[in-house]
């Protein structure tokens, strides 16, 4: 009784899987288990005849007792209603171990047909190691000579079947054949499960330059610029002429968005290190640039960018050399030539060049400041400093003769080399501005100016005529770009502080007259409003300007009727 239980358990339990599990667990040949396993098989034949699960299993255990042949014709002796997946398994693994290379391709392609591939898992598990290896090379053979072909769709998919049988023939360790169904699914627009394949490669060989170029190009087609740079780059840094070759085997769009982002992120990366670093920098701290420079360069060697950005490159380590002579031969035009000049422009300033590196720079300073700002990075701390002087100086010198845009050109070169540092150049620039036309930029450089004043760093706060003097100028500029009420806070601020040095500003500016007229329609404007303390002192500020204004004094005694004490008018 108890042996018939153990069978009945047997027979109502998967014999095959029975089999594969035991047989997992044990050293492959196991002569004496497979016989066993055998014996089994050929009494659960008996007790269940026709049953398909113990002729799969009987037909297993005479393959692992190396009676092939046997096993074959049993296998081919079940039924037309049996598991076709598993049997047409069995018989393409034998028929390959046999050597008959045309079988085993018609017994594939039918399991393919099935879509039920992942019985080869269990089957193989206790696969002869040399069987496993044969179908392992031969299905990647297969799906090779299918993409050699057309691609359709329906080839690539064929191709990915057979791939993926390789890689379960490998136990999952197949790169090659990862590698090509990860670009079967890439073009199939499976692009995560590519990137699932790729990385599968990398995670047990991370250098493996073809995966993380195949991974970089499918983050490309998801447009996701960061993933796509990192692997390019770590491709670049193992060999850089294999991922030239793949970079230059890219559709045009798709190679020029791929150096678009390389340039980008190298152009990231060098602004940090020469702002973090003091220039000139070490040669480890610009190897990034260095690689990224030097792939573009091989990409495409026309295209100016990659040459600018090797020359920032070897500016920011120091390695000067023949590069004025390089820049100078840029036979380019507009915004290139300008961006060659400057760059000259640089290398005269390390050469203490002062006067002639602030007129190249300069040119810059309209078509493309961002450059500038980096540019000015490259520069010594030193060094930029006594620039900044040399384009004050040189502004000066100009501006005497009229020449009001180059001397402005010249001062945002000096502005942007110190910043807020020193006051007297975004004076300069403001009256230069002032001088164009440019008022409202006028204002946000003396903004800036008269912050200064109130501040805790400040070298002037106690300078009551130089602060008299930048509020009379904001003020100028203020009344210019018709914003009355802020000027004349700013002219009233400035005669507190120093009514003198104010009063100079006013006759070389707006004029008595005007002013005057300004600070008429303000306490007309707080008269109408009944802000009478306000309007009292617009009025007071305005005779001070020009007390020969009648209408100041007609409106001052009026005031001076409608208050009730003269205490609260003062």
């Amino acid at each position: 009784m108890q042996f018939s239980v153990h069978i009945s358990g047997v027979i109502s339990a998967n014999p095959c899987s029975c089999f594969l599990n035991k047989m997992h667990f044990l050293p492959v040949p196991c002569i004496s288990t497979a016989a066993g396993v055998q014996s089994l098989a050929v009494l659960l034949m008996e007790l269940q005849p026709g049953t398909d699960g113990s002729q799969i299993l009987a037909a297993d255990a005479l393959y692992q007792l190396g009676r092939v042949e046997e096993a074959y014709r049993l296998l081919l002796s079940i039924g037309p209603t049996g598991p076709r997946a598993p049997i047409l398994a069995r018989l393409a693994l034998l028929q390959l171990h046999r050597g008959f290379l045309y079988d085993t391709n018609q017994l594939l392609k039918k399991l393919i047909q099935c879509g039920e591939t992942s019985c080869l898992r269990p089957l193989l598990a206790v696969a002869q190691q040399k069987d496993r290896v044969l179908l392992q090379g031969h299905c990647h053979s297969a799906a090779q000579r299918i993409l050699e072909g057309t691609r359709e769709e329906s080839d690539l998919r064929e191709a990915v079947a057979y791939l993926s049988i390789a890689i379960i023939a490998s136990g999952g360790e197949a790169a090659e054949s990862l590698l090509e169904r990860a670009r079967c699914y890439a073009l199939l627009g499976q692009r995560k499960t590519a990137i699932f394949d790729f990385s599968a490669i990398l995670k047990e060989d991370p250098k493996h330059i073809q995966a993380l170029c195949g991974r970089s190009f499918t983050y490309l087609l998801l447009n996701q610029q960061k993933e796509c740079t990192h692997d390019i780059l770590a491709a670049l840094q193992i060999d850089i002429d294999i991922v030239t070759k793949d970079i230059l085997s890219l559709k045009d769009k798709a190679r020029t968005l791929v150096c678009d982002w390389l340039h980008q992120f190298c152009r990231t990366n060098l602004s940090d290190v020469v702002l973090t670093k003091a220039v000139p920098c070490h040669e480890e701290q610009l190897k990034e640039a260095f690689i990224i420079g030097g792939a573009l360069m091989r990409t495409d060697c026309r295209d100016p960018r990659w040459h600018l950005l090797y020359v920032d490159t070897l500016i920011a380590k120091g390695e000067m050399g023949t590069l004025p002579n390089l820049l100078l031969n840029f036979a380019m035009g507009s915004l290139i030539d300008a961006l060659a000049q400057a760059r000259v422009g640089v290398v005269e300033a390390w050469q203490q060049k002062y006067r002639s590196a602030a007129r190249r720079l300069s040119k810059l300073t309209e078509k493309d400041s961002s450059s500038l700002v980096f540019l000015l990075t490259l520069i010594p701390v030193n060094q930029r400093k006594r620039m900044a002087q040399a384009a004050a100086k040189e502004a000066s010198s100009v501006s005497s003769g009229g020449q009001w845009e180059q001397a402005l050109t010249l001062l945002n070169v000096a502005v942007k080399a110190v910043g807020n540092h020193r006051l007297q150049y975004l004076r300069q620039r403001a009256a230069c501005l002032a001088q164009l036309g440019l008022h409202e930029r006028a204002i946000v450089d003396l903004d800036r100016v008269i912050q200064k004043h109130n501040g805790p760093d400040s070298s002037c706060s106690d300078d009551s005529q130089v602060w008299a003097e930048d509020l009379c100028r904001r003020g100028c500029s203020l009344v210019l770009c018709s914003r009355e009420r802020a000027a004349l806070e700013d002219f009233s601020r400035a005669l507190e502080l120093h009514r003198n040095q104010a009063m100079q500003c006013v006759e070389a500016g707006l004029g008595r007259v005007r002013l005057a007229e300004c600070f008429l329609r303000g306490a007309l404007q707080h008269y109408g409003e009944q802000q009478l303390n306000r309007a009292w002192k617009m009025i007071e500020c305005g005779l001070i300007v020009d007390n020969e204004n009648t209408e100041l004094r007609r409106l001052r005694s009026k005031v001076k009727r409608e208050v009730a004490s003269p205490c609260n008018v003062n």
